[in-house]
């Protein structure tokens, strides 16, 4: 019986050098990353061929809200929907074989969506990403894995100065829209409960215990 190697996923810190030395080699600029996030190394032939991480859901997108039936209602959409989503972020493989990128997203849709309920208690309903289009960069991959083309961004984005502070907008390349449901259209019933303000003992222990257990995780392998 012949045997396929398969893509194997780590679970690392975004500080990771590996890590780092790939991300700085993608094609969009290192500027780290916020809120919710699982990030990992890509083994392949023994070897770490590349990177892919998850993280919070861009805020204000008409074209994703439109996919995934999201509310207008704010309250809504911030605590059921958008905690539920996992934006793509990165996704960067510096070894080519065919299929392989398709397995190595679809692997890591099923990892990641598991592991964001473990990590964060709340269920996954589907994913997002944005792709700069070039004439060789089309969003192909995310097509071969049947997510959906569902527009292209305004070509802006706030920029934060920390959390709590005050936003500015600054122009950006546009990009295109990528989403697909985790299985099926569902409408999220689980609430998120957001502890990165620290303002209460409820949200320090909670805080304290994410950070505890994705400690616990890094270096796990899937």
């Amino acid at each position: 019986m012949i045997t396929y190697e398969q893509p194997i996923l780590e679970i690392c810190k975004r500080t990771h050098p590996i890590y780092q030395q790939f991300r700085n080699r993608h094609y969009v600029e290192n500027r780290g990353c916020h809120g919710q996030q699982i990030h990992f190394l890509v083994h392949y032939k023994n070897k770490i061929v590349g990177i892919i991480s998850g993280a919070s859901a861009v805020y204000a997108v008409k074209a994703r809200d439109d996919f995934f039936l999201i509310p207008k209602e704010k309250i809504t959409k911030e605590k059921y929907y958008l905690p539920a989503i996992i934006n793509n972020i990165v996704f960067r493989l510096e070894f080519h074989e065919k299929n392989l990128a398709t397995k190595i997203l679809s692997k890591w849709r099923h990892v990641v969506a598991e592991l964001w309920e473990d990590t964060y208690n709340i269920k996954v309903i589907g994913f997002e990403t944005f792709v700069v289009e070039t004439d060789t960069r089309k969003g192909s991959l995310y097509k071969a894995d049947n997510w959906l083309y569902v527009g292209i961004t305004q070509g802006s984005t706030k920029v934060h100065n920390g959390l709590i502070n005050k936003s500015t907008r600054r122009a950006v390349n546009k990009k295109l829209i990528y989403c697909k449901w985790l299985s099926k259209p569902i409408v999220p019933t689980q609430k998120y409960i957001s502890c990165w303000r620290l303002e209460t003992e409820e949200e320090k222990k909670r805080a304290k215990y994410i950070a505890n257990l994705k400690k616990k995780l890094i270096g796990k392998q899937f």
